[in-house]
């Protein structure tokens, strides 16, 4: 970020070099046509994006908690565990005017607005909201739960007066994550861009991206100095309501409620709308993909198809080869990296307060900044290293992405690790190392094993990273290996062009989900106590 505000008054001349510019970066905020345009979009994910996501997700997250169904979850967690950029493909697809499911709606181009890119943010983050909104209502004290029920208080009352003032601060958390992840929107925005008008659909993130490729870095870093600021502002008030410890049962205020539980076969109903609107962009997907080219583009669209063919799974398979393996060898990589920080670092602060809740809260503050923030310096640092458009270079950066997220999840497991596992090490004549890696990691599977698949999925949904520090896929060679384009570009970089292969395209996003499909049934048991809210006890 110091380097960002360092850039804002330099400027690149003829040779390369960077010279002092003084003022003239952000004089150009005032002369920059369209830029009105990009704020109002800007403003547009933020804040609507977050009131819709926490709306939706609280009775979703009660219809969860009173289902009691563990496979729900799965169902439900998909979008927010897929590559964004595929999930904007499934839509783009389906959206699509003559071969798409809206053919049959309005018949109209529903993919070249700023409202799709909403729909979008909407589909892929509300599962984690109601993850983060669920796991406060989990964790409300049973005997609460018994003193509303003695009072007599149940259903929508109950749910109003009592619940959701115990769990203000998952809410709040909740609301202010989603206006994070609504501020930054990037990946839709670029799987789009070539079938949307000029700036109808950019963001701040995005036309910072577009700035930088283009090498006007001087101007890029004041807009991501600017989205800083924000970020800051918004990622402390995260930090401050993740790490609250107050907790309160809230007073009855609305006596006219009904005070009757909903119907379990309406909440069932309603539950399964939910479903609906999670898995039919999987279902159009999948169909695109079984489809010949000729049943592709029939109008009307056809929706089931009459022949079923492999033929798109198997080109996407030859020609994206290169782009998977890279995905998969920097993924893992860059995931075992983030763990052999993430564990001990975890486990220290759980277990001995070294760094404290301070350090939890740099972490998480982290977690929550925009990535495109970190793109010029990161380049800097890669370009220094000559690791630029190659394997090591991901490796390195992609810990910067991911590891928050494994000290925050290892931090709470490890803060209800029974202690006495540690004492008996200590009793047998082990030292804390050795303690901590003949006794403590053995017994950590678990938890570092749901740690790691989390972020791996962050990893290999990566789209910006690729983007900023790759320009080239994999040369496939492994005495002299080059490239290191991923599949999220393969397939964003894909959609729009008039000779486009919508079959290849749809079998290489059904491909980049099955990481996804099998993480959210491993994880789908554990992943409300990561949210929690706090990992106080």
């Amino acid at each position: 970020m110091i380097e960002n505000v360092i850039l804002t008054f330099e400027t690149q001349n003829s040779s390369g070099a960077y010279i002092f510019a003084g003022l003239k970066n952000y004089y150009l905020l005032f002369n920059t046509p369209h830029l009105g345009r990009i704020f109002y979009n800007s403003l547009l994910y933020t804040f609507v994006v977050p009131v819709v996501d926490v709306a939706l997700s609280i009775p979703l997250a009660n219809f969860l908690k009173n289902l009691k169904k563990s496979y729900l979850f799965p169902l439900i967690l998909l979008p927010s565990f897929v590559p964004l950029v595929t999930g904007a493909t499934m839509w783009i697809l389906m959206l699509n005017p003559f071969y798409g499911i809206s053919y049959f709606i309005l018949r109209k181009d529903l993919f070249t607005s700023v409202w799709s890119i909403i729909i979008i943010d909407i589909w892929s983050s509300i599962p984690l909201a109601t993850v983060m909104i669920y796991s406060g209502l989990n964790g409300i004290p049973k005997s609460i739960d018994e003193a509303a029920y003695m009072d007599g208080i149940t259903g929508l009352k109950k749910l109003v007066n009592i619940d959701l003032p115990y769990i203000k601060y998952q809410i709040l958390a909740a609301f202010v994550l989603m206006l994070i992840y609504g501020s930054f929107t990037f990946d839709p925005i670029y799987a789009s861009l070539s079938l949307s008008p000029p700036f109808a659909t950019t963001d701040l993130s995005f036309f910072s991206y577009q700035l930088f490729f283009t090498g006007n870095i001087g101007f890029s870093a004041v807009l991501m100095t600017l989205m800083s600021l924000f970020s800051t502002a918004v990622a402390i008030i995260f930090v401050k309501l993740t790490l609250s410890s107050s907790r309160s049962s809230g007073r009855i205020r609305f006596k006219r409620l009904p005070n009757r539980m909903m119907p379990l076969k309406l909440q069932w109903f309603l539950t399964i709308l939910y479903i609906i609107f999670f898995l039919i962009p999987f279902l159009w997907l999948i169909l695109e993909s079984l489809k010949t080219n000729a049943e592709i583009f029939d109008i009307p669209p056809l929706i089931i198809p009459k022949i079923v063919t492999a033929q798109h799974y198997i080109s996407s398979i030859f020609k994206g080869a290169p782009y998977y393996i890279t995905s998969l060898v920097v993924s893992i990589l860059g995931s075992l990296l983030a763990l052999i920080i993430g564990i001990p670092a975890a486990y220290s602060v759980a277990r001995h307060k070294i760094g404290g809740l301070k350090f939890i809260g740099l972490v998480l503050f982290i977690y929550s900044i925009p990535l495109v923030i970190l793109m010029i310096p990161d380049y800097s640092i890669l370009n220094d290293l000559h690791t630029i458009n190659s394997w090591l270079g991901l490796i390195i950066v992609y810990p910067v992405m991911v590891m928050p997220i494994v000290i925050w999840m290892l931090y709470n497991f490890y803060i209800g690790f029974p202690k006495y596992y540690d004492e008996a090490s200590y009793m047998d004549g082990m030292g804390f190392f050795k303690s901590f890696f003949k006794t403590i990691i053995p017994l950590s599977y678990d938890g570092i094993f749901v740690a790691f698949l989390y972020a791996f999925i962050f990893a290999w949904g990566a789209l910006i990273f690729p983007l900023a520090f790759t320009y080239s896929p994999y040369n496939m060679s492994i005495l002299s290996p080059s490239g290191a384009q991923t599949l999220t570009i393969f397939i964003g970089s894909s959609i729009g062009h008039e000779a486009i292969d919508y079959g290849l395209l749809s079998a290489a996003s059904v491909v980049s989900i099955i990481p996804a499909v099998i993480i959210s049934i491993l994880v789908r048991s554990k992943l409300d106590k990561v949210w929690r809210g706090s990992g106080i006890k």
